[in-house]
């Protein structure tokens, strides 16, 4: 026996195309405002047909995750003939245009870029689809009904009945040989090496939902063996047929509540899903050496069959917890030393039986739960939100949870109330189900896992840290797209900046598909000189409508200076004097303060990874008691994390790290005050604030 050989890969692009999202920023909004994107398909998919329908093309629900109308692809722009495209697999196309995007993403699509050390291989499943259904129909159905109908009707006139079979035909996608191409599996890779000129390997590998963990793992294996310096690798699931969903009805899979609910009471099976993610990935110290904008790195990859399970599709505890110790063996951490992860974005496919085993698992190779009953460990599922994309579930996973350790973010997932009987309060693991900054001791990486466990019997577990800090001095990552954005206007008179308002709201109107944050941009770049200033904070474009209707109303009607309380301030002067920051003092902390803050900015979530680390032999870190894990928190444990809060001890160190979390922002927005004041203890944090100790940061 050899030795593998081994070594860290960085992620240094993503691209993807979920529902509701149709690239990493999107879907990583998404997931952080908790929004449930599975819904019913579009008409075409004949949904009625299969809910009223009798015996084994029964479906008890049609919702699912399903892309809609960004299912389509330009074929034109992605320099493929369109007469190639109608009634071939339609995942062939997406998977080209996401492969585009993610070696662009990975700044590899220039000249500077080497195609001949490039490869390509995607997880990927043949289920039945539109194209290889249509060939079974120009090659059976037609013929056979022709000749059915010729039988029981023995006087039909031939030539209506060869009518009758042109008129189906006329129905189906045309089959010849521009489409054959497109109906070779295989064929998905092989089209986006030719179109990219990409020589290394391509190739598909069909590992049910573990299937993109699989890929990338070849993918480790490629790079980490030197053939070749930049791999794509992904899951690809674009398109379910109804007849994918006959197939999970039989097998018992299927939600009749129409929601994935992984963990939770209530949760009765799972939903599918399509969407398709694809990694570039790259050998860390090359990434390092190149300067590449980094996600996060890859540590190791572990894969294991259930071998002689209690069934075929059952899920077995052996096989589960021998991915996961395999993946960190690839990763180079010792047997039953392997530290507990920060984050699991787990399978959690919402059916009962995988959930409890699931958790199992987790638990037999990460151990019970610390003395102090304090988890430490977020788990979570996106299919809560898209569904099961089976191939590309697994790339859905790897792309929440790189995104979740470059924004040092726990994100959530959709649950009411935790499943009972679980067993995982006896473990480090909670359940998330809010968005929430993720504190670790400033020198402590953080670490997260990504389950896929393949029906079948095929398991996989990848193992994630975040990137090394880069040599050079860089700005921190801040996401694109907030929960909330502030939008400027301004005008020389009331009456103008009520026309403007009305200017805005309808140039939004008109670009529907412009998101909130592109609409803030494009208002500030517009903003014109003048006394008379708006300021909207919106959450989405119906509340920023509703907002600027609102305050053109009270403009026109003389207003110039008003404030509401849903987030709207306008003046007609500007203000004078100068700029004082007040900082208070014990008192003013609260459990979950500056959440938000922190998770847009990295500036303030330094400050209290800077408190976590600041006294190491304390049996619980501080930020426990300002967001402790929303669920399996005995209430005894949760009582005394608050009643902390407002100790001796974390009172004032609380409201110090807070205060300068606060002014981190304010100095990253441009903001200086002319004069500090302090209340009670918040006197350190004006101190701090003046310099007085020296230093502007967690450094001083």
């Amino acid at each position: 026996m050899t030795d593998t050989p081994s070594g860290d890969i960085a992620i240094i692009g993503m691209a993807c195309l979920f529902p509701g999202a149709d690239s990493p920023a999107g879907f990583w909004a998404n997931i952080c405002a908790a929004r449930e994107m599975v819904g019913a398909p579009l008409p075409a998919w004949g949904a009625e047909r299969y809910l009223n329908a009798e015996g084994p093309t029964h479906i008890p629900t049609a919702r699912g995750g399903y892309l809609g109308e960004s299912f389509a692809a330009d074929p034109a722009r992605l320099g493929v003939m369109p007469s190639s495209v109608d009634g071939s697999e339609p995942d062939q196309f997406l998977a080209l245009r996401i492969a585009q995007a993610a070696l662009a993403d990975a700044g590899a699509a220039g000249p500077d870029h080497d195609p001949t050390r490039t490869g390509v291989i995607l997880g990927h499943s043949t289920y039945l689809h539109r194209g290889n259904a249509a060939v079974v129909q120009h090659g059976v159905v037609l013929d056979q009904t022709r000749a059915i109908l010729a039988q029981l009707l023995p006087d039909a006139d031939p030539a209506v009945l060869d009518r009758v079979r042109a008129e189906m035909a006329a129905q189906l996608p045309p089959f010849n040989a521009d489409i054959a191409p497109g109906l070779v599996p295989n064929v998905m890779t092989g089209r986006i090496a030719n179109r990219l000129d990409l020589r290394g390997p391509n190739y598909l590998i069909d590992a049910a939902c573990s299937s993109s963990l699989l890929s990338v793992q070849a993918a480790m294996i490629e790079l980490r063996a030197g053939r070749s310096d930049l791999m794509l690798a992904g899951g690809v699931n674009a398109s379910i047929s109804a007849e994918v969903y006959m197939v999970f009805n039989q097998l018992g899979a299927l939600s009749k509540t129409g929601h994935v609910r992984p963990f939770s009471e209530g949760g009765d099976g799972t939903l599918l899903g399509e969407g398709l993610g694809i990694l570039a990935l790259k050998r860390l110290d090359d990434a390092q050496a190149a300067g590449d904008r980094i996600y996060a790195v890859i540590k190791g990859v572990g894969q294991s069959s259930d071998g002689k399970g209690a069934g075929l599709l059952a899920p077995r505890l052996e096989g589960e917890m021998l991915a996961i110790e395999r993946a960190l063996l690839d990763a180079g951490i010792e047997a039953g030393k392997a530290p507990v992860p920060g984050l699991i974005e787990a399978h959690g496919t919402g059916i009962p039986l995988g959930d409890r085993t699931e958790i199992s698992a987790l638990h037999g190779v990460f151990g019970s739960r610390a003395a102090t009953g304090l988890p430490g460990t977020a788990i979570g599922s996106v299919k809560s939100m898209i569904g099961h994309c089976i191939p590309a579930a697994g790339a859905a996973g790897l792309i929440k949870t790189a995104l979740a350790l470059y924004h040092r973010t726990l994100p959530p997932t959709l649950s009411e109330t935790l499943r009972p009987g679980l067993g995982i309060e006896q473990t480090p693991l909670y359940l998330n189900t809010k968005t929430r900054p993720w504190i670790a001791a400033t020198g402590t990486a953080r670490r997260a896992a990504v389950n896929a466990f393949g029906f079948g019997g095929i398991n996989a577990h990848a193992i994630l840290e975040e990137a090394p800090a880069p040599k050079a001095a860089t700005a921190a990552p801040t996401p694109t797209h907030w929960s909330h954005e502030l939008v400027l206007l301004a005008a020389a008179t009331p009456a103008a900046l009520a026309q403007r308002c009305r200017e805005l709201a309808a140039a939004a109107e008109r670009h529907a598909d412009a998101p909130l944050a592109a609409i803030a941009a494009w208002a500030a770049a517009q903003a014109k000189v003048g006394p008379c200033r708006l300021a909207v904070v919106a959450a989405d474009r119906a509340d920023l409508a509703a907002k600027l209707d609102k305050a053109a109303a009270r403009l026109e009607g003389g207003q110039g200076r008003f404030r509401l309380r849903s987030g709207v301030m306008a003046g007609d002067t500007p203000l004078g004097g100068r700029l004082a920051f007040l900082f208070p003092g014990e008192g003013a902390q609260y459990q979950g303060m500056l959440s938000e803050l922190l998770v847009a900015f990295p500036e303030a979530r330094a400050w209290f990874d800077f408190w976590d680390g600041l006294f190491p032999d304390r049996d619980m870190p501080p930020s426990a008691s300002v967001f402790p894990p929303p669920t399996t928190l005995q209430p005894e444990l949760a009582d005394t994390l608050a009643a902390r809060l407002f100790g001796l001890e974390l009172g004032s160190e609380s409201v110090f790290v807070a205060g300068q979390a606060l002014l981190a922002v304010m100095r990253r927005l441009g903001l200086s005050p002319d004069i500090v004041v302090g209340h009670s203890s918040g006197e350190h944090s004006a101190l701090a604030a003046a310099g007085v100790f020296g230093g502007t940061g967690t450094e001083a």
